[in-house]
């Protein structure tokens, strides 16, 4: 099986942790015997070739110092970071139909999967019809929310694209059941799948076995994510401030949200390390030294939770969660903390009141 998958998110150098999951996915499945190659924008802040069993075509849409439309946060996020990049959006179109139709001729892919259904699902999933090769798509979260906001008529020649598609995975039945709702028929096999992979009762991340995990003792909050206005990690600092003690506060991601939060924080005098994005020892120091891990999401403009894979890694190091009922949030929790209450999104007294408690039984 020849595999061409296509995404926006992916890793720019060794160690990058951009997309990071989705290129373990498919090199599980290069290791299971399929042939995979990537194909993925070039940005400014490539450096260097990956080692891994797939091949990787990064494929030129503008200047090379300019090619940042994709690969420091989000398209979306990287559009409110600087406006300026919304004109790279109709170059990057075209760059990247040209280079599907280039690279189903040279590949000559049995299969065509990918990730992101805008702008990438739309695409390959019409670059497969013409092509008459089977196409497989997945949504994340934000991609699946923009989608269902688009215009009437545009979410319609967007979702009858879709449809060519031999299958979609989406992250939750929560967003599962909001694009069966707007598919108004002829949609293709809908399905669950989160790739965090199955969490065991008795084994930690990376072979670690939850025995030897050691006692939590600490008072750390853990935030792992990106920085960006749905992840609420401002509800969070809010929150740890109307702490009868204050919590230390480990916030570990990036965005653009990143400048503002560290001035809140000072602002309102909390013990908060702003990490950066964080990979394999550093990360996993992380986990084995937080008391708890916060999961503050909130639905911001429509746009909100897909299903934050922090969760099943917390989990995978016996670390309490504590989370707000938003997006795929209460389906993770369910399956992987069915004793926790969730939190009412937005909400900074109610978080804190949940904090407290969460650290004071880990006493």
């Amino acid at each position: 099986m020849r595999v061409l998958v296509v995404t926006t998110t992916f890793p720019q150098w060794a160690g990058d942790p951009r997309g990071r999951f989705i290129l373990r996915h498919w090199e599980a499945r290069a290791a299971a015997g399929e042939t995979v190659r990537f194909l993925v924008p070039r940005t400014a802040w490539v450096r260097g070739a990956l080692a891994s069993p797939c091949e990787v075509v990064r494929f030129a849409y503008a200047p090379t110092g300019m090619s940042s439309l994709t690969g420091h946060f989000g398209i979306l996020e990287n559009i409110r970071d600087r406006p300026w990049r919304a004109l790279l959006v109709l170059p990057f179109v075209a760059a990247l139909q040209r280079a599907l139709q280039r690279e189903i001729r040279a590949f000559r892919p049995d299969k065509i999967a990918a990730h992101m259904l805008l702008p990438c699902g739309w695409l390959a999933a019409e670059a497969a019809r013409a092509a008459r090769v089977p196409c497989e798509l997945y949504g994340h979260g934000t991609d699946v929310d923009l989608l269902l906001r688009l215009p009437g008529p545009l979410r319609e020649a967007a979702l009858t694209a879709l449809a060519q598609a031999e299958s979609v995975a989406l992250p939750s039945a929560e967003k599962l059941a909001r694009v069966a709702a707007a598919w108004s028929g002829g949609a293709p096999p809908l399905r669950v799948e989160t790739m965090v992979g199955s969490v065991s009762d008795g084994a930690g991340v990376e072979g670690h076995a939850l025995a030897d995990m050691p006692a939590r003792t600490g008072d750390e909050v853990l935030f792992l994510g990106r920085l960006i206005k749905q992840k609420g990690v401002d509800d969070l600092l809010r929150a740890a401030a109307l702490m009868p003690r204050r919590p230390r506060l480990a916030i570990a991601g990036d965005g653009p949200e990143r400048r503002r939060l560290q001035g809140l924080a000072e602002g309102l005098q909390l013990d908060a390390r702003f990490h950066g994005f964080v990979e394999g020892a550093a990360k996993e120091a992380l986990y084995r030294r937080a008391a708890l891990l916060c999961v503050p999401s909130r639905e911001i403009g429509g746009l909100s939770e897909g299903a934050p894979l922090v969760i099943a890694e917390a989990k995978r190091y016996g670390l309490p969660v504590v989370a707000t009922a938003v997006g795929g949030i209460p389906e993770l929790m369910r399956d992987l903390y069915p004793e926790s209450t969730l939190v009412r999104p937005g909400a900074p007294q109610a978080l804190a009141q949940a904090l407290s408690q969460a650290l004071a039984q880990g006493a």
